[in-house]
């Protein structure tokens, strides 16, 4: 009786084991979709603490997934990881909506690359397997194996281009999104300079008013942040010298 009661707690404990071990492997594809799904909520909040609540969640997923790769030969899925987190917490860390979403932008960049590597990385060592064991195979299995493998590696090539591609849009998209964030920056500050220069004028009598004409944002938004720049600060240099030229002619 004492001996079937042993080899029955014994068989519970190798299940558990089991299970716990296929669900530690699953858990990487879980957290990383979990990293995803919020990652591409946060970007769509309409206000920061929303955001914020999305980065948090995916936060904590990515640190799941990295403690699960510690224990694997997947080091190129792990540094991806890292680098996501950085994202998360350089996302969290600050105070602006459009900068959040931006560096939320550059975390869903690499997420479908860390899919891909780990995928890679599993593949890899799954195909490893197969063929040790497949020594002891005939001919015609390991030859189906190679098969199996080519397959695969040109199914793997073309997640690579599509892969490659999507990073593309998303290069983009962030630069973008960033050229419209300091465009922003800039209309509000000389929005705030021309309300305080017509104060000035109106307060010493000049019957005059500083103006700003619109921009044309398409035609913007093709030119580089370095360009952006130069214009910006071409655009203040006009109106201060319109602003100092109406003060003179009140004298």
């Amino acid at each position: 009786m004492k001996k079937k009661y042993l080899l029955l707690v014994l068989s519970i404990i190798f299940l558990n084991t089991t299970n716990a071990t296929v669900y530690q492997q699953g858990d990487v594809h879980t957290n990383l979709r979990i990293v995803s799904k919020n990652i591409t909520e946060g970007i769509k909040s309409y206000n920061f603490e929303g955001l914020k609540y999305h980065a948090r969640i995916a936060k904590k997923s990515i640190e799941t997934t990295k403690s699960l790769l510690e224990s694997t030969d997947c080091t190129t899925t792990y540094d991806l990881a890292q680098s996501i987190s950085t994202y998360l917490d350089t996302a969290l860390l600050g105070d602006d909506l459009a900068a959040g979403r931006s560096y939320l932008y550059m975390a869903e960049e690499l997420i479908d690359k860390t899919f891909y590597e780990y995928e890679v990385c599993t593949t890899a060592s799954d195909d490893t397997s197969a063929v040790s064991d497949g020594n002891t195979n005939e001919l015609s299995q390991l030859e189906q194996q190679q098969a199996d493998l080519k397959r695969q590696q040109a199914e793997l090539e073309q997640k690579a281009n599509d892969l490659k591609r999507k990073l593309e849009e998303q290069k983009v998209k962030a630069s973008l999104l960033e050229k419209e964030v300091f465009m922003t920056q800039q209309d509000k500050a000389i929005a705030k300079n021309i309300t305080s220069y017509n104060e000035l004028l109106k307060n010493c009598n000049c019957n005059a008013t500083i103006t700003d004409t619109p921009d044309d944002k398409t035609a913007l938004s093709s030119k580089s942040i370095e360009q952006l720049r130069s214009y910006y600060l071409d655009k203040i240099i006009r109106i201060t010298e319109n602003y100092i030229q109406q003060l003179n002619s009140c004298k």
